[in-house]
């Protein structure tokens, strides 16, 4: 039987730890395989690192998979994701507990790196949506922080053939863009321009200091990128909308819908599959970039104030 890991969070949304949650769990966030072979720069997860309790700034907790599956049963959720680790026997491991998982009737989805062995095509019968995570911005960045400056067999153009033949067996594909790996503002904005075109969906992170090598984007920066985002995907914003200055930092959006996002709390919310909101996955709770909830009021305020932009 294949161990799973449930984050914190998760397993305490499903009373297999007791503790207090102050904010509700939508999406329920397992981990699949005990040891990545891969090493990429800023995860917890890498050779070099070898943190196997933690991915990012989260603790999971190694359960069997029916104590998982009896535990939601009956329970609602929006969706179940599976963070997938690298290793050679993940698509094995994936068919062995999808079927199962599949018959709970709650959406699936499954983040991995393109596999060593097998094929994405294989599991596409219990999945609704495929992210394959280009977490840098441009191809340069990619091979520094997760290609071959850090040994792995991944590359820009790879993950790019990946997505676009994954739109052949999925209903939904997804992929990571971390800011603060070393990008511009307008690396980032071309390439969710690009993904919005090839009907791409992106989900934003922002650099986790995770394993104590620099820190996180400044809050005015990431407040920018999201509100790209919605533009871009909300309101078909093209590059040509976006100025920037010689150092390529983005500093006007020629848009008549930029009041709009800047009203819509929806924008500051956690982005990505449907239902995802990974509360405080990548940061904080004094310091909220991706909120894992409906932004009231107050907050719309708050992040009005981080932000200045014409």
């Amino acid at each position: 039987m294949v161990k799973i890991k449930l984050s914190l969070g998760s397993a305490m949304s499903l009373n297999l730890i007791k503790g207090k949650l102050n904010i509700p769990f939508t999406t329920l966030y397992l981990m699949v395989g005990n040891e990545c072979i891969s090493n990429c720069s800023f995860c917890t997860q890498s050779k070099d690192a070898r943190m196997r309790e933690k991915l990012s700034r989260v603790t999971w907790y190694e359960y069997n998979e029916n104590e998982i599956i009896d535990a939601i049963d009956g329970k609602k959720y929006s969706r179940i994701c599976f963070q997938t680790l690298d290793y050679p026997e993940v698509m094995e491991d994936l068919l062995k507990i999808l079927p199962e998982f599949y018959k709970l009737n709650i959406p699936i989805s499954v983040s991995i790196a393109p596999p060593l062995n097998g094929n994405l095509k294989s599991i596409s019968e219990y999945v609704d949506t495929i992210s394959i995570a280009l977490d840098a911005s441009n191809a340069d960045l990619f091979d520094k922080v997760k290609g071959k400056e850090r040994g792995n067999r991944f590359t820009w153009e790879g993950h790019w053939k990946n997505l676009l033949e994954a739109k052949n067996y999925f209903k939904n594909v997804n992929t990571h863009l971390i800011v603060g790996l070393g990008e511009s503002d307008e690396d980032i904005i071309k390439t969710m321009i690009n993904l919005k075109n090839f009907g791409i969906s992106t989900a934003l992170f922002s650099y986790t200091p995770a394993l104590g090598k620099g820190s996180y984007p400044p809050i005015e920066r990431y407040r920018k990128i999201q509100i790209s985002r919605c533009l871009i995907y909300d309101y078909k914003a093209e590059f040509e909308d976006f100025i920037f200055n010689e150092k390529h930092e983005l500093t006007k959006i020629k848009s008549e819908y930029l009041k709009n996002v800047m009203d819509d709390a929806k924008c500051f919310m956690t982005s990505g599959c449907p239902g995802c909101n990974r509360p405080f996955y990548n940061e904080e709770p004094r310091k909220i970039y991706n909120y894992p909830y409906l932004p009231n009021r107050e907050e719309l305020k708050k992040i009005k104030n981080e932000v200045k932009i014409k």
